[in-house]
C-alpha cells in the first residue's frame, strides 16, 4: 500500500496565500560530493577535483525547493515545466552553498484539456562568502 504525501489545496485562493514563502537550505561541498556526482554523469575530467561542474547545484538543490515551501498542489497531477539557470562564479571543494528558495509567481493557463496552474520558484545560491554562484527560475506545471 502506497501513501501519497503530497499536499492538495481545495481552492486557488489558498495556493495564493503561500506567494513570496521563502525557504533556505544549504549543503556542504567537499571532495566526495563533487567525485560521487562526477562518478554518476559519468565525467572523469581531473579538473573536478577542486571545482564543481556547474551542474552539481543544478541536480542537489532543483527539485527541493518547492518541496521545503510546502505549496499545495490544486491538481492531482505536476510535471516539471522547465528551469532557466544563470551561473555566475564556479563552486569550489570546502565552499558551504546557502540556497533561498522563494515561491515567486503564479499564473492560470487553460487548455481543451482542462485548467493547469504554472507554479514559479525563484532560487538564489550564494557562497559563505555571500557571493552569488547562480540563480535558478524553476517552474511546475499542475494540471
Amino acid at each position: 500500500m502506497t501513501t501519497d504525501s503530497r499536499k492538495f489545496a481545495k481552492t486557488l485562493d489558498e495556493v495564493k496565500t503561500y506567494l513570496g514563502k521563502k525557504r533556505e537550505e544549504s549543503m556542504e561541498i567537499d571532495g566526495t560530493v563533487i567525485r560521487a556526482y562526477c562518478e554518476c554523469i559519468g565525467d572523469p575530467n581531473p579538473m573536478w577535483k577542486d571545482t564543481a561542474p556547474p551542474g552539481l547545484v543544478t541536480t542537489a538543490m532543483i527539485s527541493s525547493g518547492a518541496m521545503l515551501i510546502g505549496v499545495p498542489l490544486l491538481y492531482k497531477r505536476s510535471v516539471a515545466g522547465g528551469a532557466d539557470w544563470e551561473f555566475f562564479k564556479p563552486i569550489k571543494k570546502g565552499d558551504t552553498i546557502h540556497t533561498s528558495h522563494e515561491f515567486s509567481e503564479l499564473q492560470e493557463k487553460a487548455s481543451d484539456k482542462g485548467p493547469r496552474l504554472l507554479m514559479v520558484y525563484k532560487s538564489s545560491h550564494k557562497n559563505q562568502k555571500g557571493e552569488l554562484v547562480a540563480i535558478s527560475t524553476n517552474t511546475i506545471m499542475n494540471y
